[in-house]
C-alpha cells in the first residue's frame, strides 16, 4: 500500500510559541511518529509540502498548486492524504472534488481542532482514520476524515460538508449523511448515503485570484445597497428555512439591478416540498434557486465558473461531484 501525504500547514501542522499558534516545520514528522506510536503500524509514507500556511489565508494560488500536485501524483499512489487547516477545509475539499471527480484513487483531507501535541486534539484520530479508509478500499473520490467529540471518525463527501457553526469545530455532512465511519477497528460504509462514482470532473479548471462573487447573508434590515460593478455573480444565503424577506423593496430593487446588469443571483439553502409562501416570488425576482447543497461547494463551483469565463448558470445546475443530493 502506497500513500502520499501532502503537508500544507494549518493547526495540524502548527505548534504553540509565545502564546500564538503558527506553522512549524517539525510537526509533520511528529504527526507521522504519533501515527506509528498510536497504531503500532510502521508503514512508510511518502511526503510533499507544496506550501505552508494557516488556512484562513487560503488563496487561488494555493488551491491551484494543491490541485495540480494531487493530479500529478494521484495515479502513482493507492491514496493521498492532505493535511489542512480546518477553517477552509471544505473549500479545498470541494475544489479537489471538482477537479478529480468521484472515481479517482481516494484523497482524504485531514485537519485538527487543536495543535496535535494538545491532548484535546483530534488530528491524530483524523489522520489514522484517513489511512484506514485508504487501506480499506471502501471508497473512491475526495473525502474529509474528521472525528467530532464523542463520536467515531466520519468520512464526509467533499462537496457535502456544511460550513462550521460559530464557535464550534465539529464537522457535519448535509442531513448528517456521512459516507462512512471508522470505529477503531473497521471502516463501514453508511448505506443511507447515496454516492455515485462519477467521472464528471472539470478538466479545464483554474481559479482566478478574485472569485468575482458577492456573498449576501439574509439578515433583518439589510438595505441591499451593494455596488455590483466589481462582481460577476451573487450568492444569497437564505435563512435556515430557505426563506428571504421577499416583501423587501430593497431586495427586489437589488435583484432587478443585478438582472439588468447581466449578473446572475443564486440562492442557497432552499429545501424541497411544502414550504413558506415568501418563496413564491423567487422566480419572478429572477433568482436562480440551486438544489440543496453546502455553501462551500456552491461557492467553489461558482468561483470556478467565473474563472472559466463561461456562463455560470449551466455549470451551477450540473451535478459534478455528488454535490447535489
Amino acid at each position: 500500500m502506497k500513500i502520499l501525504v501532502f503537508f500544507t500547514g494549518g493547526t495540524i501542522g502548527s505548534a504553540v510559541s509565545d502564546g500564538w499558534i503558527s506553522p512549524s516545520a517539525g510537526m509533520k514528522y511528529i504527526l507521522l511518529e504519533k501515527y506509528r506510536e498510536f497504531t503500532g503500524d510502521s508503514m512508510h509514507f511518502d511526503t510533499l509540502t507544496p506550501y505552508t500556511i494557516l488556512s484562513e489565508t487560503l488563496s487561488a494560488e494555493n488551491i491551484n498548486l494543491l490541485v495540480n500536485c494531487v493530479k500529478e501524483n494521484i495515479t502513482e499512489y493507492d491514496g493521498i492524504i492532505v493535511t489542512h487547516g480546518t477553517d477552509t477545509l471544505q473549500y479545498s475539499a470541494a475544489a479537489l472534488a471538482y477537479a478529480l471527480g468521484c472515481n479517482c484513487n481516494p484523497v482524504l483531507l485531514v485537519s485538527s481542532n487543536y495543535p496535535i501535541e494538545d491532548e484535546r486534539a483530534n488530528g491524530i484520530d483524523n489522520f489514522i482514520g484517513a489511512a484506514e479508509f485508504i487501506k480499506s478500499e471502501k471508497g473512491r473520490g475526495v473525502f474529509v476524515s474528521y472525528k467530532n467529540n464523542g463520536e467515531n471518525t466520519k468520512f464526509h463527501v467533499a462537496t457535502r460538508i456544511l460550513g462550521h457553526n460559530e464557535c464550534f469545530d465539529e464537522i457535519y455532512s448535509y442531513d448528517r449523511q456521512h459516507y462512512a465511519e471508522y470505529d477503531g477497528e473497521k471502516v463501514a460504509v453508511n448505506p443511507a448515503c447515496h454516492y455515485e462514482n462519477t467521472d464528471s470532473a472539470v478538466n479545464d479548471w483554474v481559479y482566478d485570484n478574485n472569485s468575482g462573487i458577492l456573498v449576501v447573508t439574509a439578515v433583518p434590515g439589510d438595505s441591499y445597497n451593494y455596488n455590483l460593478s466589481s462582481y460577476s455573480a451573487v450568492i444569497i444565503k437564505t435563512y435556515h428555512s430557505g426563506s428571504l424577506n421577499t416583501e423587501s423593496e430593497a431586495l427586489r430593487t437589488f435583484c432587478s439591478e443585478a438582472e439588468c446588469s447581466g449578473i446572475p443571483v443564486f440562492v442557497t439553502g432552499v429545501h424541497g416540498g411544502v414550504t413558506y409562501e415568501s418563496l413564491k416570488p423567487y422566480e419572478e425576482m429572477g433568482l436562480n434557486v440551486l438544489p440543496l447543497s453546502s455553501f462551500p461547494a456552491v461557492y467553489m463551483k461558482l468561483w470556478l465558473a467565473n474563472s472559466r469565463k463561461t456562463t455560470p448558470v449551466s455549470l451551477m445546475f450540473n451535478n459534478i461531484a455528488n454535490e447535489y443530493m
